[in-house]
């Protein structure tokens, strides 16, 4: 199981030019899903109707991009962000958003108890000093009936595990290997190793694990990336999409694992151990 480095500090320097999506099919539809899939899970109210507009947080936001999508669907939406320079670009390419982005950092959020109808935070929980931190303060800040949505990359997917058999096989061959960086290896900007036995723990006493699901299945395993990029555009997309519903079904193998939790009591908003 993963476990959190001690003594970490947070980001506060996190640049545009340290995360990049990458163009082939199986990132762009992958990237493209996850978004929609926060962005639907952030603006469905509770009870899975949208009467009222819901008041919501993206936290480590980045440029503020699902922030502006959220927006966009009439809810209140604030994105919290610790990199003044992701800010900084969110506000010069969509000035006009009606979302407001702050600067602050996950694991003392800069809002009263029960503030939003949901937190979300995407694809960031494995950079945070603490990850167990935010979703305590994540648990602090949503309402009673509200939700909390995390989209973590799993280094245990069935593609990490090929990425690892396939690469160990070269090295007792004596095959020439990747020269970039092995995908299945955690970064060393992470502080944590995700996988669905650490998304398990992440509630502690304050959220309870609702249901988790897993996205795409695949991603980055190099004879896969081939096979979608050589496909037409429409079969390649069928592909996708077929490996995905058995993703969806077995978040352990999946590419990413999407976790939703509630408040363990909903009466009582945690206190803030800060």
């Amino acid at each position: 199981m993963a476990t959190t480095t001690p003594h970490r500090t947070p980001d506060l320097d996190y640049s545009i030019d340290d995360f990049i999506a990458g163009e082939r099919r199986d990132s762009v539809y992958l990237f493209r899903a996850l978004e929609d899939a926060m962005v639907a899970l952030a603006t469905a109210h509770p009870g899975g109707h949208t009467a009222r507009p819901g008041r919501v947080l993206d936290v480590a936001c980045g440029t503020g991009k699902q922030a502006m999508r959220i927006a966009a669907r009439g809810c209140v939406s604030i994105g919290v962000e610790a990199s003044m320079e992701m800010i900084g670009v969110g506000r010069w390419v969509h000035p006009e958003s009606d979302a407001r982005i702050v600067r602050g950092i996950a694991e003392s959020l800069p809002f009263a108890d029960a503030s939003f109808d949901r937190v979300i935070c995407q694809g960031s929980l494995d950079h945070f000093a603490d990850p167990h931190a935010f979703m305590r303060e994540a648990a602090r800040v949503v309402a009673r009936d509200g939700r909390v949505v995390i989209a973590l990359a799993n280094f245990e997917s069935a593609s990490c595990r090929l990425g690892r058999a396939v690469d160990g096989a070269k090295r007792v061959l004596r095959r020439p290997r990747p020269p970039w960086r092995l995908y299945w290896e955690t970064p060393e900007d992470h502080n944590v190793r995700g996988d669905l036995p650490f998304v398990r723990t992440l509630g502690g006493d304050a959220l309870v694990l609702e249901r988790c699901t897993g996205l795409s299945l695949f991603w980055l395993f190099e004879p896969y990336g081939r096979l979608l990029d050589a496909l037409p555009e429409r079969a390649a997309a069928t592909l996708w999409r077929r490996l995905d519903r058995l993703a969806r079904a077995r978040p352990r193998h999946a590419d990413m694992i999407i976790s939703i939790w509630r408040r363990t009591d909903p009466d009582t908003p945690p206190k803030t151990t800060a």
